[in-house]
């Protein structure tokens, strides 16, 4: 019988919510622990969700011997400092995107977990998604052919307030880390690192991008098209086209039920199985991970987290 797996959360904010209805669907774990500088916010959580602990000290959390992994869902500037606490307590740890603001930071966390043999993963829960596993069987399987271009894009037009975390910079705010990087992720995992990078961003006065176009450019002609914007409602579609057809996620594109596979003048939707609230699927990967005691995912290796950072850091040192 498998070990009941037992989480623990740093930051009980919209996103820990979303994790934690997510962990319902998951079997063999739960949430213990939940941990918030506000007492008050972090017994609201854990009175929410029936979670045994609260803490008011990220440090009584990392210590309690009962938390086999937790989940850092601060805001981006905090993820350094915390998934660093965690991995320091031999904690295995799962760390909200963007992983880091800065590729130094990201490969000192990454050299910490090895050398300490701790666990380590971005919560990038898109990657995880049946919709992109169902899009890589009809790739092999040849049905498009080779990929020619991807056309990917994530945008909502929210107000604008310097208090929010999407638009404070020291918060690490920007829509790049905090949407953009889906369509960055969906190209590189499709098309790998591209060869060159066009790119162009509207910014706020405090110099926080609010909109980016980038174009990814590939050997043989491949390009993708991503686009990323807080002030303007995209149709948060993606588009993989190939030589012999083509595969379309409709809106939204990370978590449809359904994509549609053209073929020449035919097109198929191919249906696709989807339980929980879609966090549920990190948070499986995560509990087999622990049970089969790697040290980080096949799915989503810790190479590819900095690589895609590396991207980000190039692509914010354009504007």
């Amino acid at each position: 019988m498998k070990k009941t797996i037992q989480w623990g959360i740093i930051g009980p904010g919209k996103i820990a919510h979303k994790f934690a209805e997510g962990m319902a669907s998951v079997p063999n774990t739960t949430l213990y622990a939940v941990a918030s500088r506000s007492k008050e916010r972090a017994e609201s959580f854990a009175h929410q969700y029936n979670v045994p602990k609260a803490y008011d000290s990220y440090v009584d959390l990392v210590n309690d011997p009962n938390v086999d992994v937790i989940y850092v869902a601060t805001t981006n500037n905090f993820h350094y400092e915390h998934a660093k606490l965690c991995i320091e307590h031999n904690k295995a740890c799962v760390c909200e995107k963007p992983f880091t603001l800065t590729v130094s930071e990201s490969e000192q966390l990454i050299s910490l977990a090895k050398k300490s043999n701790t666990f380590l993963m971005e919560a990038l829960w898109t990657r995880f998604l049946p919709s992109i596993d169902t899009a890589e069987k009809l790739i092999k399987q040849g049905k498009i052919g080779t990929i020619t271009h991807i056309d990917v894009n994530f945008g909502f037009e929210t107000q604008f307030s310097q208090e929010s975390r999407l638009f404070n910079p020291q918060l690490g705010g920007g829509a790049l880390y905090d949407i953009g990087i889906y369509p960055i992720f969906f190209a590189m995992h499709f098309l790998g690192t591209p060869s060159k990078i066009l790119a162009d961003a509207q910014k706020t006065h405090d110099g926080v991008d609010i909109h980016n176009r980038i174009t990814f450019e590939y050997q043989n002609n491949v390009t993708a098209h991503l686009e990323s914007s807080f002030v303007k409602d995209l149709p948060c579609e993606a588009t993989i086209f190939g030589t012999k057809g083509k595969i379309q996620f409709a809106r939204m594109w990370h978590c449809p039920t359904q994509v549609s596979l053209q073929q020449g003048n035919v097109t198929r939707d191919v249906e696709i199985q989807y339980v929980g609230n879609g966090y549920n699927y990190e948070i499986q990967e995560v509990c087999n991970c622990i049970w089969q005691n790697k040290q980080e995912s096949s799915k989503l290796p810790l190479h590819n987290t900095l690589e895609r950072i590396k991207i980000i850091n190039k692509i914010l040192s354009f504007h």
